[in-house]
């Protein structure tokens, strides 16, 4: 029973992308040079308590719209095996406990900072529905998070913590932008939903996928600018990389803009298909910036298969499967 309970409030928190979601501060302080194991791990688990926080809100808002769709019947407010009285209580408690590790830097900016990070993952979280282009706000959210880690080494950021801030920004509007917005289409449009996908087109009509040529030209427009900042940061000497990690870096760029053209020319709309393709995005998109890293610590190319076991961990404990986490 316990067990079941921890299953259920593990599905609240989406922590299949947890461990991807808690990267974002750590690489802003692995940037910075941090070495620290324990300061690393300290600003870990405020990136993934922040994670845990905003997921966990998210699904707390949504969950009349989540309950148009029984596809999405695994989420636990949507069963009732949760209710939003517990998960208020759960996401009040995560973001006191984040606001105490905060606290203990003991200074006030990296505090304010933090704060700043979480004010814009709660208005993401209220008004994603409603305003178009909250995206952005969410883009900003997580861009603060990668400073926050920064700035717990350091006030004097370098080039290269400016590049990771940029990256985590665009990787968000990749992520939350286009695949969030591909892959929600079935029930945004039912509910009418502000979202910027539904409002640029994107929607099924009897099974039939529609994705306007507008919403496909944001799409290759961010995950192409996304790879123009890599590569402008190698080609101005920002990061300096061998020749096998610019390599990879093509391969895995070439491999997302293939994903993304997936994802846009489906004709016909199947979750689970729509699925695998946001999880391939996610990963993908996220190998670039432990291989840019590196050029700062050779060890942080590491951080490329955490997420990835975090994901494989998490849907065989909640969902029996691998790689199609049943929530999405």
């Amino acid at each position: 029973m316990v067990i079941q309970k921890i299953k259920e409030y593990a599905k609240l928190s989406s922590a299949h992308f947890a461990l991807l979601t808690a990267m974002i501060p750590l690489t802003g302080a692995i940037v910075m040079g941090e070495t620290d194991t324990l300061l690393l791990l300290k600003v870990f688990l405020i990136g993934l308590l922040a994670h845990i926080y905003g997921f966990a809100f998210n699904h707390y808002n949504d969950v009349e719209v989540d309950g148009l769709t029984h596809k999405l019947n695994e989420r636990p407010l949507v069963k009732g095996t949760i209710t939003k009285r517990n998960a208020l209580i759960y996401i009040i408690s995560i973001f006191i406990l984040a606001f105490l590790l905060a606290f203990s830097y003991l200074d006030i900016v990296i505090l304010l900072i933090f704060l700043l990070g979480m004010f814009l993952a709660t208005l993401y979280d209220v008004f994603s529905k409603r305003i178009s282009g909250m995206d952005f706000i969410l883009g900003a959210s997580v861009a603060t998070g990668a400073i926050f880690g920064s700035a717990t080494v350091s006030f004097h950021f370098t080039e290269q913590a400016y590049i990771i801030w940029i990256l985590a920004f665009i990787q968000t509007l990749n992520l939350n932008l286009i695949a969030g917005g591909l892959k929600d289409a079935d029930h945004d449009s039912l509910y009418g939903s502000k979202h910027l996908s539904t409002k640029l087109g994107v929607r099924v009509e009897n099974d039939s996928f529609i994705v306007p040529r507008s919403f496909k030209f944001v799409a290759f427009f961010f995950g192409i600018l996304y790879a123009v900042f890599v590569f402008a940061s190698i080609f101005f000497g920002v990061f300096d990389l061998q020749m096998w990690q610019v390599l990879s870096l093509i391969i895995v760029n070439i491999a997302f803009l293939y994903v993304t053209y997936k994802m846009v020319y489906l004709k016909i709309f199947v979750r689970l298909e729509m699925r695998k393709y946001v999880v391939l995005q996610y990963n993908i998109n996220w190998f670039n910036v432990p291989i840019l890293l590196i050029s700062v610590n050779p060890w942080a190319g590491l951080l490329i298969f955490i997420p990835i076991g975090g994901l494989i961990v998490s849907n065989i404990m909640l969902y029996r499967t691998v790689f199609r986490p049943k929530m999405m």
